[in-house]
Protein backbone atom coordinates (compact mmCIF):
# COMPACT_ATOMS: atom_id res chain seq x y z
CA UNK A 1 0.00 0.00 0.00
CA UNK A 2 1.38 3.76 -1.20
CA UNK A 3 0.00 6.91 -0.36
CA UNK A 4 1.84 10.25 -0.93
CA UNK A 5 1.92 12.71 2.29
CA UNK A 6 3.39 16.55 2.20
CA UNK A 7 5.17 17.84 5.18
CA UNK A 8 3.40 19.28 8.21
CA UNK A 9 5.06 21.77 10.32
CA UNK A 10 4.36 22.49 14.12
CA UNK A 11 5.96 25.79 14.55
CA UNK A 12 5.04 28.79 16.96
CA UNK A 13 4.67 32.22 16.44
CA UNK A 14 3.83 34.80 18.18
CA UNK A 15 2.09 37.56 15.99
CA UNK A 16 3.03 41.40 16.60
CA UNK A 17 0.14 43.89 16.15
CA UNK A 18 1.69 47.17 14.17
CA UNK A 19 0.43 50.54 16.38
CA UNK A 20 -2.53 52.20 14.56
CA UNK A 21 -1.84 55.86 13.70
CA UNK A 22 -4.51 58.47 12.95
CA UNK A 23 -3.63 61.60 10.95
CA UNK A 24 0.18 60.39 11.12
CA UNK A 25 0.45 61.71 15.03
CA UNK A 26 -2.21 60.10 17.35
CA UNK A 27 -0.89 56.22 18.70
CA UNK A 28 -3.95 54.32 19.66
CA UNK A 29 -2.80 51.22 22.42
CA UNK A 30 -5.54 48.48 21.87
CA UNK A 31 -6.41 47.22 25.42
CA UNK A 32 -5.71 43.31 24.88
CA UNK A 33 -6.79 40.94 27.41
CA UNK A 34 -4.37 39.38 30.03
CA UNK A 35 -4.63 35.96 31.84
CA UNK A 36 -1.86 34.48 34.31
CA UNK A 37 0.80 32.33 32.88
CA UNK A 38 0.19 28.64 32.65
CA UNK A 39 2.59 25.83 33.56
CA UNK A 40 3.35 23.69 30.41
CA UNK A 41 5.14 20.76 30.53
CA UNK A 42 5.94 19.03 26.53
CA UNK A 43 7.37 15.48 28.01
CA UNK A 44 8.22 12.97 25.03
CA UNK A 45 10.25 10.29 26.55
CA UNK A 46 11.47 7.52 23.76
CA UNK A 47 12.93 4.02 23.75
CA UNK A 48 15.02 1.96 22.22
CA UNK A 49 16.40 -1.83 21.87
CA UNK A 50 19.51 -1.17 20.47
CA UNK A 51 20.28 -4.27 19.62
CA UNK A 52 19.79 -5.47 23.24
CA UNK A 53 21.70 -2.52 24.91
CA UNK A 54 18.45 -0.05 25.86
CA UNK A 55 18.25 3.32 25.01
CA UNK A 56 16.32 5.65 26.67
CA UNK A 57 15.80 9.52 25.37
CA UNK A 58 13.83 12.49 25.15
CA UNK A 59 13.35 15.43 27.50
CA UNK A 60 10.49 17.33 29.88
CA UNK A 61 10.03 20.56 28.86
CA UNK A 62 8.57 23.36 31.15
CA UNK A 63 6.97 26.96 30.07
CA UNK A 64 5.23 29.16 30.89
CA UNK A 65 1.82 30.64 28.82
CA UNK A 66 2.91 34.19 27.54
CA UNK A 67 1.38 37.17 26.74
CA UNK A 68 -0.10 37.36 23.76
CA UNK A 69 2.73 40.51 22.49
CA UNK A 70 5.90 38.62 24.47
CA UNK A 71 8.17 36.97 21.21
CA UNK A 72 9.70 35.03 23.74
CA UNK A 73 8.26 31.45 25.34
CA UNK A 74 9.61 32.19 28.85
CA UNK A 75 11.20 29.22 30.86
CA UNK A 76 9.90 27.69 34.05
CA UNK A 77 12.76 28.13 37.25
CA UNK A 78 12.46 25.94 40.28
CA UNK A 79 10.79 23.10 39.15
CA UNK A 80 11.53 19.65 40.44
CA UNK A 81 10.60 16.46 37.79
CA UNK A 82 10.55 13.37 38.94
CA UNK A 83 9.50 9.91 37.00
CA UNK A 84 8.56 7.42 39.18
CA UNK A 85 8.08 3.37 37.89
CA UNK A 86 5.00 2.41 39.93
CA UNK A 87 6.31 -1.18 39.70
CA UNK A 88 9.14 -1.08 41.70
CA UNK A 89 8.53 2.39 43.37
CA UNK A 90 11.86 3.90 42.67
CA UNK A 91 11.53 7.69 41.62
CA UNK A 92 14.01 9.13 39.64
CA UNK A 93 14.97 12.85 39.82
CA UNK A 94 15.72 14.26 36.40
CA UNK A 95 17.78 17.46 36.12
CA UNK A 96 18.22 20.57 33.82
CA UNK A 97 20.86 20.64 30.45
CA UNK A 98 19.49 24.11 30.37
CA UNK A 99 16.54 26.38 32.02
CA UNK A 100 13.23 24.53 31.84
CA UNK A 101 14.43 21.46 29.73
CA UNK A 102 15.01 18.09 32.14
CA UNK A 103 16.53 14.98 30.11
CA UNK A 104 19.48 14.09 32.78
CA UNK A 105 18.54 10.52 34.88
CA UNK A 106 15.95 9.02 32.83
CA UNK A 107 15.44 5.45 33.98
CA UNK A 108 15.94 2.71 31.44
CA UNK A 109 11.87 2.25 30.63
CA UNK A 110 10.47 -1.44 30.47
CA UNK A 111 7.25 -2.44 28.33
CA UNK A 112 4.04 -3.40 30.46
CA UNK A 113 4.97 -1.09 33.48
CA UNK A 114 3.62 2.21 34.70
CA UNK A 115 5.20 5.32 34.90
CA UNK A 116 4.16 8.71 36.52
CA UNK A 117 5.81 11.94 35.77
CA UNK A 118 5.63 14.26 38.46
CA UNK A 119 6.48 17.97 38.18
CA UNK A 120 6.04 20.26 40.96
CA UNK A 121 6.14 24.02 40.71
CA UNK A 122 4.88 27.09 42.71
CA UNK A 123 4.17 24.14 45.62
CA UNK A 124 1.52 22.72 43.38
CA UNK A 125 1.83 19.08 41.91
CA UNK A 126 1.44 18.19 38.27
CA UNK A 127 1.25 14.10 37.47
CA UNK A 128 0.47 12.04 34.48
CA UNK A 129 1.02 7.74 34.78
CA UNK A 130 1.24 6.16 31.34
CA UNK A 131 3.02 3.20 29.50
CA UNK A 132 5.71 2.94 27.15
CA UNK A 133 3.83 2.44 23.80
CA UNK A 134 5.76 -0.31 21.25
CA UNK A 135 6.33 0.66 17.41
CA UNK A 136 6.92 -0.83 14.19
CA UNK A 137 10.99 -0.23 12.86
CA UNK A 138 11.11 1.39 9.75
CA UNK A 139 12.07 -1.11 6.69
CA UNK A 140 13.34 0.88 4.34
CA UNK A 141 14.52 4.63 4.09
CA UNK A 142 15.34 5.62 0.62
CA UNK A 143 15.20 8.90 -2.15
CA UNK A 144 12.71 8.80 -4.88
CA UNK A 145 12.38 10.99 -7.66
CA UNK A 146 8.38 12.24 -7.50
CA UNK A 147 7.56 15.53 -6.80
CA UNK A 148 4.12 16.96 -5.91
CA UNK A 149 4.30 20.61 -6.66
CA UNK A 150 8.16 21.41 -8.30
CA UNK A 151 10.48 19.05 -9.20
CA UNK A 152 13.18 21.59 -8.46
CA UNK A 153 12.49 22.52 -4.87
CA UNK A 154 11.00 19.16 -3.20
CA UNK A 155 13.20 16.11 -2.34
CA UNK A 156 10.92 12.99 -2.35
CA UNK A 157 11.85 10.42 0.86
CA UNK A 158 9.83 6.94 0.62
CA UNK A 159 9.55 5.05 3.51
CA UNK A 160 8.70 1.43 4.39
CA UNK A 161 7.16 0.10 7.27
CA UNK A 162 5.45 -3.26 8.47
CA UNK A 163 2.53 -2.48 10.46
CA UNK A 164 2.02 -4.81 13.88
CA UNK A 165 -0.51 -7.95 13.27
CA UNK A 166 -3.65 -7.90 15.19
CA UNK A 167 -4.42 -4.50 16.64
CA UNK A 168 -4.83 -1.30 16.35
CA UNK A 169 -1.61 0.93 15.96
CA UNK A 170 -0.97 4.41 15.88
CA UNK A 171 2.54 5.72 14.66
CA UNK A 172 3.92 9.23 15.38
CA UNK A 173 6.70 10.30 12.46
CA UNK A 174 9.37 13.32 13.05
CA UNK A 175 11.25 14.14 9.68
CA UNK A 176 13.07 16.73 10.98
CA UNK A 177 12.46 20.48 11.05
CA UNK A 178 9.58 20.52 13.13
CA UNK A 179 7.27 18.22 10.89
CA UNK A 180 5.34 15.50 12.12
CA UNK A 181 2.56 12.91 10.45
CA UNK A 182 0.11 10.90 12.58
CA UNK A 183 -0.83 7.68 11.13
CA UNK A 184 -3.20 4.82 12.08
CA UNK A 185 -3.27 1.39 10.51
CA UNK A 186 -7.19 1.33 10.05
CA UNK A 187 -6.28 0.42 6.37
CA UNK A 188 -2.86 -1.78 6.15
CA UNK A 189 -3.44 -3.93 9.39
CA UNK A 190 -0.40 -6.21 9.39
CA UNK A 191 0.44 -5.01 5.98
CA UNK A 192 3.44 -3.47 4.90
CA UNK A 193 3.01 0.20 3.99
CA UNK A 194 5.34 2.65 1.78
CA UNK A 195 4.34 6.35 1.70
CA UNK A 196 6.74 9.24 0.41
CA UNK A 197 7.55 12.33 2.17
CA UNK A 198 8.57 15.65 0.21
CA UNK A 199 11.15 17.80 1.83
CA UNK A 200 11.49 21.46 0.43
CA UNK A 201 14.94 23.27 -0.13
CA UNK A 202 17.00 20.46 0.96
CA UNK A 203 20.68 20.32 -0.66
CA UNK A 204 21.94 17.32 -2.04
CA UNK A 205 24.49 16.33 0.75
CA UNK A 206 22.14 16.39 3.35
CA UNK A 207 21.71 14.24 6.37
CA UNK A 208 18.00 13.50 7.03
CA UNK A 209 16.92 11.84 10.10
CA UNK A 210 13.11 10.25 10.05
CA UNK A 211 11.74 8.61 13.03
CA UNK A 212 9.05 6.58 14.08
CA UNK A 213 7.08 7.15 17.68
CA UNK A 214 4.88 4.29 18.86
CA UNK A 215 1.38 6.30 20.01
CA UNK A 216 -1.25 5.23 21.95
CA UNK A 217 -5.35 6.47 20.93
CA UNK A 218 -5.21 9.52 23.08
CA UNK A 219 -1.51 10.98 22.03
CA UNK A 220 -2.60 10.28 18.27
CA UNK A 221 -5.27 12.11 18.84
CA UNK A 222 -3.81 14.81 20.95
CA UNK A 223 -1.01 15.21 18.14
CA UNK A 224 -3.06 15.40 15.26
CA UNK A 225 -5.33 18.14 17.25
CA UNK A 226 -1.98 20.62 18.32
CA UNK A 227 -0.76 19.87 14.51
CA UNK A 228 -4.31 21.02 12.92
CA UNK A 229 -4.42 23.89 15.25
CA UNK A 230 -0.83 24.80 15.00
CA UNK A 231 -0.92 24.53 10.96
CA UNK A 232 2.08 25.00 8.80
CA UNK A 233 3.50 28.50 9.88
CA UNK A 234 3.83 29.04 13.76
CA UNK A 235 6.68 29.68 15.10
CA UNK A 236 9.23 27.55 17.17
CA UNK A 237 8.24 25.74 20.46
CA UNK A 238 8.06 22.26 22.09
CA UNK A 239 6.86 19.78 19.61
CA UNK A 240 3.24 19.02 21.19
CA UNK A 241 2.12 22.02 22.66
CA UNK A 242 0.20 25.36 20.67
CA UNK A 243 -1.13 28.42 21.77
CA UNK A 244 -4.52 27.22 22.55
CA UNK A 245 -6.95 24.97 25.09
CA UNK A 246 -5.63 21.88 23.96
CA UNK A 247 -5.61 20.29 27.25
CA UNK A 248 -3.01 16.88 27.47
CA UNK A 249 -3.27 14.18 29.42
CA UNK A 250 -1.42 15.81 33.01
CA UNK A 251 -3.20 16.96 35.84
CA UNK A 252 -3.07 19.52 38.29
CA UNK A 253 -3.25 17.17 42.23
CA UNK A 254 -3.10 19.93 44.18
CA UNK A 255 -5.44 22.53 42.19
CA UNK A 256 -7.39 21.28 39.42
CA UNK A 257 -8.53 24.54 38.42
CA UNK A 258 -5.07 25.49 37.35
CA UNK A 259 -4.60 23.12 34.96
CA UNK A 260 -1.48 22.67 32.75
CA UNK A 261 -1.07 22.48 28.86
CA UNK A 262 1.07 19.76 26.90
CA UNK A 263 1.57 16.05 27.10
CA UNK A 264 3.35 13.23 28.52
CA UNK A 265 3.96 10.55 26.43
CA UNK A 266 6.40 7.07 26.72
CA UNK A 267 6.94 6.02 23.22
CA UNK A 268 9.06 3.57 21.41
CA UNK A 269 11.07 4.49 18.79
CA UNK A 270 13.19 3.65 15.67
CA UNK A 271 15.34 6.07 13.74
CA UNK A 272 17.21 5.56 10.32
CA UNK A 273 19.08 8.02 8.36
CA UNK A 274 19.50 9.34 4.38
CA UNK A 275 21.91 11.41 2.53
CA UNK A 276 20.54 13.19 -0.14
CA UNK A 277 21.73 13.01 -3.41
Amino acid sequence: MALNCYGLKIRFRHFLICCLLVGCEEVINPDLPTTEPQLVIDALIGYNDNAGEPITRGEVKLTLTAPFLISEVPAVNSAQVFIIDEATGFTYPLSESEPGVFNQGLPNLRFNRDYTLQVIYNNEVYTATERLVKTTPIDKLEQGDDFLFDEEEETEVKITITDIAGERNQYLFAFGFNNFLVIEDTFFDGEQLTFSYFYEDIDPGRLLAVTIFGADKEFANYAEEVLEQAGEDNGSGGPFTVPATVKGNIINTTNPENFPFGYFALSEFDTELLFVE
